[in-house]
């Protein structure tokens, strides 16, 4: 790299790099000597001359002809440094600004495969900061749990509503401890909510399963109300006295049909009654765990 080419990189034109370090060598030069030594010809050398003196990098002492002296180097890297640093202080802000509007936006995010939602599943636990909210089944917990405990350890609130039983020391959990849970369903849904704006979501089921990431409020708001339904639902079953330890996914239909029943919902309300359907179709009525 040339000498000029450092000033260059500092935002002086070639030109001016050039009559700069002429000056700064001889101190104390005109226009034509500046011409003469620094290789700017001198149809252009009293306009970056002036252009110089207009920056305050050269001064012009007047006289017949004028006479021009370098700004001290010193001053001129303090000026620069100074110049610098609050350009890139600005520029910082104006960044943060536009990454945060990008944090904020209402995205919503495919992810294609079971691997890629377990990893974004750990990676979105790593990132709470306040609470995190959970809706999961076990095998699925297994894969996040050093996540979990991570998050345990760091002392973020964490509530957990399964049909399984879940091991989780330092979390709420509300769990139906079915023993043969994978019985239930024909998939295994796993809704994580993260400080109450972030939401992960999908279905494992077999094939190439795909799952959404959103922080868009509406959608947040849907999945946290279904968690709270499930705990609602949860914590009435348990104040009935229904709950006992081993429970069976047959034992828990007809306790769930019972109770539908007093209450008055019926298939017509709710398509979580298919799976009985499920249940009785693919197992039989008299299976047990």
């Amino acid at each position: 790299m040339k000498d000029a080419d450092y000033l260059e990189n500092l935002g002086f034109s070639q030109n001016e790099a050039k009559v700069y370090t002429t000056l700064l060598r001889n101190k104390f030069l005109n226009g034509y000597e500046i011409a003469k030594l620094s290789g700017v010809s001198r149809s252009l050398v009293y306009e970056v001359v002036n252009r110089l003196v207009g920056k305050g990098i050269l001064i012009r002492l007047e006289g017949e002809p004028n006479y021009y002296i370098p700004l001290e180097y010193e001053k001129l890297i303090a000026r620069i440094k100074k110049k610098n640093e609050e350009n890139i202080n600005r520029a910082e802000e104006f960044l943060k600004g536009l990454a945060q509007g990008e944090e904020n936006r209402d995205y919503v995010l495919n992810i294609v495969g079971y691997d890629k939602f377990i990893k974004k599943a750990a990676a979105l636990i790593d990132a709470a900061e306040k609470e995190i909210s959970l809706s999961i089944w076990h095998s699925e917990f297994q894969a996040v749990r050093e996540a979990l405990e991570r998050a345990v350890k760091r002392g973020i609130k964490i509530y957990i509503f399964s049909f399984e039983e879940i091991p989780l020391k330092g979390a709420v959990i509300f769990s139906y401890g079915l023993c043969d849970a994978a019985r239930l369903f024909p998939y295994r849904r796993m809704t994580l909510i993260v400080d109450g704006v972030q939401c992960l979501n999908g279905e494992s089921g077999g094939g190439e399963d795909i799952y959404t990431c959103t922080k868009n409020h509406a959608i947040v708001s849907l999945a946290i109300d279904e968690i709270v339904l499930n705990i609602f639902w949860y914590k009435y079953i348990e104040k009935q006295g229904l709950l006992h330890e081993r429970i069976t996914s047959r034992e828990f239909l007809q306790m769930i049909g019972t109770l539908a029943g007093e209450l008055g919902i019926n298939e017509d309300m709710t398509k979580n009654f298919m799976v009985y359907d499920f249940q009785r179709r693919r197992y039989g009525e008299n299976e047990e765990c």
